[in-house]
Parts: structure tokens; C-alpha cells; sequence
């Protein structure tokens, strides 16, 4: 993989690409890179996803200049538990001798789904069918060692806007295999999964090519033991995509993305699941310009979403900053949310929680080095 992965990409790509194709400091003539923020330990590039499985057992999952990024919490600090090939976007588990980490193999070029286990003891790769084309695994639930999934899309690497197709693959504690759903006519991606149990599941994401910046639709599909249905989900915007759902209950779902606006700017979309149909939920657009990458749920009216601020704008005015919302029952309110030194960027793109009073939230700082905040209960830092 290049070292070229902070790599200059048209904003327009994140309604249906890596949900952080961002231009580059070098691209966008920002400053140079910050110091490390002082709370957590932190390591080169970036992370996209987190796992809270206990409070002494989180995961974090990204990437670094020329490797994929596998990080640990024990309770105490955070270490690097692997560096190998390719990417990791997603993270999940069951237990702690059971997590999946998911991505691809190439940014910038052809590349192949990629997946890693941890047995509790060590992490080994698994192989995984790769869809016609290429593709590469946003995102991973797991219910038990015998129930995975893992989805993303058929297409070239997150470098290269194209059309794409989304993808469903399953884990039945021997091998992965591409599950068949009826699949929208102009293609599309998933973006994120969340599993209950092994005859329900939900996974989420957009129709669409992601070469251009219009026309996308939400997309939801469910497992529901038997067969992936596609189920009625509205739409915002000339553009709406949806980067990561959290399961509750049967009845309680919720799913967290954006939508453009006439302007081209963007707008946060929040999705719930009543048990019977999903609803837009209004949430908070502080700066006008704004997005939610992923959504987590400590209990029934506990839910939290991250993303970050002036996305179509990072290095070419108002800096990108950290967004962090959260739903108390009856509104989405904002909530102070911290943002080191940085040239131009600083993002959440994956949170986790343990309970109401420990959670967990990855993203990056310029593609610099990675940012990784904690809940206490009372704020985070």
C-alpha cells in the first residue's frame, strides 16, 4: 500500500465513498502537522472503527502510512496489537475471544476484501470471497462464533470514486460466504451492520455511484433468519447516505449518515426503527455544514453519534472539527466535544460504549495521527 494514503479526493466522493475522502494538508496548503493530543497514547494516520467489549477490552482498527492498524485498550493504555496488509474500517465482537476486523487490501488500486480474527490469543487473517471486481468490508457485527456479518461493496479501492455495488457476507463459524438480496439497479454500497441475534440484523448505506454527488438514496436492508429484504427507508436532500446503524431492540434501531443540500453543503440525517417503519429524526447541523459517520447505544434513550463539522470545506476555510450528538428520549442535543491542535482537520469516525458511563469514540487529526476520545458520565476527553 502506498504512502500515499492521505491521498487528495474530491469531497463529493464521501456521499458514496470512504466516508472520509478528504483533501489532504498538502492538497489544501494547511499547516503542518500538530503535536499529539495529550490524553491518549496515539499512533501514525488514523482509525476508523471501535469495539468497547468491556471496560479493560476496546479495539480500534484504522490504518498507518504503509499498513493496515490494529490497537488495544487494557484498561490502563493503548498499544499496538497489529500492523499487516491492507486497511481495517470495521470492528466487532461477540465476546473477547471472538472479534472481527474488517477492510480491504488496496486504497488506490484493485482491491480484495480482507478480514482478521482474534481468538483471545492472537489475530489471523481468514480468507474471504471477493466479489466480481474487487471490493472491500466497511463494517462487522457478530452475534456469536458462529454468526458474522460483514458488508461494504464490489468495486475498486476507496482512492478511486466508481460505480459500485454493495455487498453482504456471512460467518458461520467455518467460513465467510457473499449472501444474495436484491441489489438497487444503479448500484450502491453498504456502510454499516448491526446484528441482534441470528434471524435479525440490519445493515445500511446508499444507492448510487459515488463518482457523483446527487441522486444517492438511503438504503437498509434485513436479515430476518431466513432472506435480506429491503425495507422502506426515507431520503433527504438531493443526496442522502447513511454511514452506520446500532440496533436496540426489534423495535428500537437507530441509523446516522447525512444528506446534501440544494447548497451542496450537508446536513446530519438520523434514521429510528419503531418496529414497524423508520422515521428522519431531526438532529443537530450546528455549523450548517455537517456529518455523522457512526452511532452507538449504551441503553434504550442513551444513543450517541460522531462524525465532524464543515466537511465540504476542510482546508479551504473553517477547519473540520469534531461532532459529537446525543439522544436523551426526546431530542438529538450537541454535546462539547474535544479538538486538539490541528492544520485542518479533526474527525470522529467510530464510537462504542461499554455503558452509560464509558464510551468510546476513534477518528484522526490531519491524517496525522490518530484521535481517540472517552465518556466519563459527565464529559468527554
Amino acid at each position: 500500500m502506498r504512502k500515499a494514503l492521505v491521498l487528495s479526493t474530491s469531497i463529493s466522493a464521501l456521499a458514496g465513498s470512504l466516508a472520509l475522502a478528504l483533501p489532504s494538508a498538502a492538497a489544501t496548503g494547511a499547516v503542518s502537522r500538530p503535536a499529539s493530543p495529550a490524553a491518549y497514547t496515539t499512533f501514525p494516520e488514523r482509525l476508523y472503527g471501535v469495539k468497547a467489549i468491556s471496560a479493560s477490552n476496546v479495539w480500534a482498527v484504522g490504518l498507518k502510512p504503509n499498513s493496515s492498524l490494529i490497537v488495544h485498550w487494557n484498561g490502563r493504555a493503548w498499544s499496538q496489537s497489529q500492523a499487516g496488509l491492507g486497511y481495517y474500517i470495521g470492528v466487532g465482537a461477540s465476546s473477547a475471544n471472538d472479534v472481527w476486523a474488517v477492510g480491504g487490501t488496496n486504497w488506490v488500486s484493485p482491491t480484495q476484501t480482507l478480514a482478521e480474527h482474534w481468538n483471545g490469543r492472537s489475530w489471523t487473517r481468514v480468507g474471504t470471497p471477493n466479489p466480481v471486481g474487487g471490493g472491500y468490508f466497511y463494517s462487522v457485527a457478530a452475534t456469536s462464533a458462529s454468526n458474522a456479518w460483514a458488508v461494504g461493496l464490489a468495486g475498486p479501492g476507496p482512492g478511486i470514486p466508481a460505480q459500485t455495488q454493495p455487498v453482504i457476507e456471512h460467518w458461520n463459524g467455518a467460513r465467510w460466504t457473499i449472501q444474495h438480496f436484491q441489489a438497487p439497479a444503479g448500484g450502491g454500497q453498504f456502510s454499516g451492520v448491526a446484528a441482534l441475534s441470528p434471524s435479525n440484523a440490519w445493515a445500511v448505506g446508499n444507492t448510487g455511484a459515488s463518482s457523483v454527488s446527487t441522486g444517492q438514496k438511503t438504503l437498509i436492508e434485513h436479515w430476518n433468519g431466513r432472506a435480506w429484504t429491503r425495507v422502506p427507508s426515507p431520503s433527504e436532500g438531493i443526496a442522502s447516505n447513511l454511514r452506520g446503524i446500532t440496533a436496540v431492540s426489534g423495535n428500537n434501531a437507530w441509523a446516522v449518515g447525512s444528506f446534501t443540500a440544494a447548497d451542496g453543503t450537508y446536513k446530519t440525517l438520523t434514521l429510528h426503527w419503531n418496529g414497524s417503519h423508520w422515521t428522519v429524526i431531526p438532529s443537530q447541523t450546528p455549523g450548517g455544514d455537517d456529518t455523522l459517520l457512526s452511532v452507538t447505544a449504551s441503553w434504550t434513550n442513551n444513543i450517541w453519534a460522531v462524525g465532524y463539522r464543515n466537511p465540504t470545506r476542510c482546508g479551504h476555510g473553517p477547519q473540520c472539527q469534531t461532532l459529537i450528538e446525543h439522544w436523551n428520549g426526546v431530542r438529538w442535543t450537541l454535546v462539547a466535544s474535544p479538538n486538539p491542535p490541528s492544520g485542518y482537520l479533526n474527525a470522529l469516525m467510530g464510537i462504542s460504549a461499554v455503558s452509560r458511563t464509558d464510551i468510546w469514540a476513534v477518528g484522526t487529526t490531519d491524517y496525522a495521527v490518530t484521535l481517540i476520545v472517552h465518556w466519563n458520565g459527565t464529559s468527554w476527553s
